[in-house]
């Protein structure tokens, strides 16, 4: 754990490596996902809500990405709610016939573990 003293005195803390390398992923898959939500947006009455939905959950996720590498106390949990909840998509997506959801299961759960193990940084 890397830490020096801030000008007030106080330990000052840098995010892991691991954790940056997700942060910057996770902003990309983030912004990403918040084009795709536009796109959808206007292109049914459906697609309104499901649009809509995506770019809730891709600036919920860029919030999440945020918190995490200023090492926010928030940022920990809010990101097992926010990728525990898109490993659940993932995982019903699996079983609805969409098999390419399997690499978001195996990776959100390595996600969730290393974040996990890193949950000292955030107290």
């Amino acid at each position: 754990m890397a830490t020096n003293r801030s000008a007030y005195g106080r330990k000052s803390q840098s995010a892991p490596l691991g954790i940056k390398i997700i942060c910057v992923l996770g902003a990309l898959g983030a912004l990403g996902s918040f084009l795709r939500g536009l796109g959808v947006l206007f292109s049914s009455p459906i697609g309104l809500i499901v649009g809509a939905i995506v770019i809730v959950f891709a600036v919920a996720k860029l919030a999440v990405v945020w918190g995490l590498w200023t090492l926010k106390s928030w940022a920990w949990t809010l990101t097992i709610i926010v990728y525990g909840l898109s490993l659940l998509m993932d995982v019903f997506r699996f079983f609805t016939g969409h098999l390419a959801a399997f690499f978001g299961i195996v990776v959100g759960g390595l996600l969730l573990a290393y974040v996990y193990s890193k949950r000292d940084y955030y107290k």
